[in-house]
């Protein structure tokens, strides 16, 4: 634990700028805090705080895989995790169309370039220079795989806690083999104009069409992460034409420590005899 803690120390010292992108990321979530807890928002305010265990997860992971995060990959990075107070608390998912979408594509590129970052480490530094296509497929996956992960944590805070952190949907039309009563045709349903949901002491009409309370969602924002991994991968074959240089603003280094290690040594004073 001490040495984590020196570790976050000297990170700290070390790298200015990512230290002030680490700051404005604090202060933001303070505020947002504050001001929930002002207002009587308890549940926003208590999102707001507990986004701050990002930090010291980020500089955790940064430790533990033996990586350290660029300051463009840790500005896009804190700017993804803030888009969920600014999207759910501050309500930008109505006010800024496709928000949601602009998260989700932002996120496939991030984990598509630590999905590489972790790779090139686990190969080493020679062998991922000549495997950088399957560094960059990897990345890809990896990218995927998160995607997954998260639309299945939506789906169980639902399905467990009845928490609906999925992004209704009006649609006009759809098609079902159910309402044909067989699975050898499907009945298509179009034009719809409202959904009339009756309760037992009443009724309620939503205007506009067919309430899709997930299932859009669900794929539309895997398809876009997906749409930004695919953009990653071009980004990074572009780079890697021209030498490289967005991939070192970018991409997370895997041999920092090895190197902060050897610049402490030779710094060090050489021992009399």
């Amino acid at each position: 634990m001490k040495q984590f803690f020196s570790y976050v120390k000297g990170r700290v010292r070390a790298d200015k700028i990512l230290t002030a992108i680490v700051f404005v990321f604090i202060a933001f979530c303070v505020g947002s805090g504050i001001y929930f807890g002002v207002i009587g928002q308890a549940r926003n305010c208590v999102m707001s705080f507990a986004y701050l265990l990002v930090v010291p997860v980020i500089y955790a992971v940064e430790y533990g895989v033996r990586l350290r995060f660029a300051p463009l990959f840790m500005a896009i990075l804190l700017f993804l995790i803030a888009g969920g107070i600014l999207g759910s608390a501050y309500d930008l998912y109505n006010y800024i169309p496709r928000f949601d979408e602009i998260l989700h594509g932002i996120s496939g590129v991030i984990f598509a370039v630590l999905g590489f970052s972790l790779m090139k480490a686990l190969l080493g530094k020679e062998e991922s220079n000549k495997n950088f296509f399957i560094c960059l497929f990897v990345g890809l996956l990896f990218s995927l795989s998160i995607a997954l992960l998260w639309e299945m944590f939506e789906y169980a805070a639902y399905a467990f806690f009845g928490i609906d952190m999925q992004e209704d949907m009006l649609i006009d039309g759809f098609s079902s083999y159910f309402l044909m009563g067989t699975h050898n045709a499907t009945e298509v349903i179009d034009g719809i104009t409202q959904t009339v949901i009756y309760y037992a002491d009443g009724t309620k009409v939503i205007l506009g069409g067919y309430l899709d309370v997930g299932l859009f969602d669900t794929l539309n924002d895997m398809l876009v992460c997906l749409m930004g991994g695919v953009v990653y991968i071009a980004a990074l074959l572009i780079d890697h034409k021209l030498g490289g240089r967005l991939r070192r603003l970018l991409v997370p280094e895997t041999n920092a420590f090895e190197r902060a290690k050897r610049q402490k040594k030779e710094k060090a004073p050489a021992k009399e005899l």
